[in-house]
């Protein structure tokens, strides 16, 4: 396949994707090349159990592939629940819709420093084995025999660095139908997701523009978020972000192209980082802010590394 083939399948991937995940155009025609391309964005973009939807002879391993994971993280999700419940620990669900296919490794769940103990001693025995990064000891991964693991969080921080105050979250969370769990309200959603692409991720998948595709749109629900992204040092970044992600919407709902996933500019990405840097040195953290200064530099420069494979 020649350099002008492969970058015009991977266009015709990115208009297809588009086209079932993003308008749910049924089936568009698409060639074998085309669609297999669309896959690996699919995959990269969160986006793959609405690809094989619309094509489900083609995609029949695909879509089975989803449906079980989606099943799996379901059934983890209520176990894990159930167990931190009887502990007497009611975690918030983040980045994550149960609702929605869901194919990730792990799942997010709140518990806060106080009931961090009992969330460990909780799930250890439904796990086989934890795992943690050395970067973020504040988190710990239990994986189950099956299916994804129960990402456990002291709170919603990104490499140690605290974002959104865990007292504020769990005020507001929404339970769910039987109360083991709970999923943010609407202005605390906006802002982690726009956060985990501020602090992590430096962009937006497709999953994740969906998810803001309304809430973006929502006047007093932006400028709440905005507020208290202020209070919190992180103005500026959650408007580049909401900025890239309303352009990215915009472009898609005109039916034209974008790249995905949909990244924040570079210039955005380091300036965020300072301005809550300052903040944290200004309300009396000095290690925290020093340490999201250290780690901001190879955290860009590794998210704008060229990318192989998925």
């Amino acid at each position: 396949m020649t350099a002008a083939t492969s970058q015009a399948t991977a266009m015709a991937a990115r208009r297809l994707l588009a086209a079932v995940a993003w308008n749910g155009d049924p089936a568009p025609p698409a060639d074998d090349a085309t669609l297999a391309a669309a896959v690996a964005l699919a995959r990269r973009n969160q986006v793959e159990g609405r690809l094989a939807g619309a094509y489900p002879d083609r995609l029949a391993g695909e879509l089975a592939r989803v449906q079980r994971a989606t099943a799996a993280f379901r059934c983890n999700l209520e176990q894990a629940a159930g167990r931190l419940q009887a502990a007497g620990v009611t975690p918030v669900l983040i980045k994550a819709d149960p609702a929605e296919a869901y194919v990730y490794t792990n799942f997010d769940l709140v518990v806060g420093d106080d009931g961090w103990a009992a969330a460990v001693a909780a799930l250890t025995p439904w796990g086989t084995r934890t795992s943690g990064h050395w970067l973020e000891r504040d988190k710990l991964l239990v994986h189950p025999a099956d299916g994804p693991a129960a990402h456990l969080h002291r709170s919603v921080a990104w490499f140690e660095v605290p974002v959104v105050p865990t007292g504020r979250l769990r005020a507001r969370a929404l339970p769910s139908c039987d109360g083991a769990w709970s999923r943010p309200a609407p202005v605390d959603e906006l802002r982690i997701t726009c956060a985990h692409a501020v602090f992590q991720n430096l962009g937006f998948d497709l999953a994740e523009l969906r998810g803001l595709r309304r809430q973006v749109a929502d006047g007093e629900l932006v400028e709440a978020a905005r507020a208290e992204a202020a209070a919190e040092g992180w103005r500026r970044g959650f408007e580049a972000a909401v900025a890239t992600a309303t352009w990215a919407i915009g472009r898609l709902d005109q039916g034209r192209t974008v790249p995905l996933p949909v990244p924040l500019a570079v210039p955005a990405s380091l300036a965020a980082g300072l301005e809550h840097a300052a903040h944290l040195a200004g309300s009396g953290r000095p290690a925290l802010a020093g340490r999201e200064l250290v780690l901001r530099g190879p955290l860009v420069a590794a998210k704008r590394r060229p990318r192989r494979g998925r």
